[in-house]
């Protein structure tokens, strides 16, 4: 009988998370930009960072390149209040560092702190339907759609490890 072996995931980019304290972290990271045929898949960062000071179960944080220090983009997380789930609500990576790695190893690190946390048993996020790019992303680090539509976004679930 042959047994399939799945290949190994890609390597990825070392990267820090890194949280937003001063106002000049916010505006570097919310001057972050994806190219302009994925701007209407993606909130900018300066509507996430305004989202997330209205909101403090949103936690918004920087992606910065591990290796050359340099900011590569944001990815913000959210325990929803009203539903008592882990969402990804954001995550992007500046138009210069796209196809690096950079959206997978910021994935990866997001997932790792959402393994950590309390009542984390699954992370949620929601993604364009026509963002077949970002689609194949999430189902090769093992998000699987759920059918579900929340506005125009289809609703992705992973289990978290533990």
């Amino acid at each position: 009988m042959y047994a399939y072996r799945a290949p190994p995931l890609p390597a990825a980019p070392p990267v820090r998370l890194v949280p937003m304290v001063t106002s000049q972290d916010r505006a570097v990271f919310a001057s972050l930009r994806v190219l302009p045929d994925q701007a209407g898949f993606v909130a900018s960062n300066a509507e996430s960072i305004a989202e997330a000071d209205e909101m403090p179960w949103c936690v918004p944080l920087g992606v910065c390149d591990a290796t050359n220090g340099g900011v590569v983009g944001f990815v913000m997380h959210a325990l929803d209040p009203d539903e008592g789930r882990r969402w990804i609500y954001r995550l992007m990576i500046d138009a210069r560092f796209q196809g690096r790695g950079f959206g997978r190893a910021a994935l990866r690190a997001t997932l790792a702190i959402l393994d950590r946390l309390p009542r984390s048993e699954r992370v949620m996020l929601g993604v364009d339907p026509a963002n077949l790019v970002a689609r194949r992303l999430y189902a090769a680090e093992g998000f699987v759609e759920t059918g579900e539509m929340l506005g125009d976004e289809l609703v992705m679930r992973r289990v978290l490890q533990r």
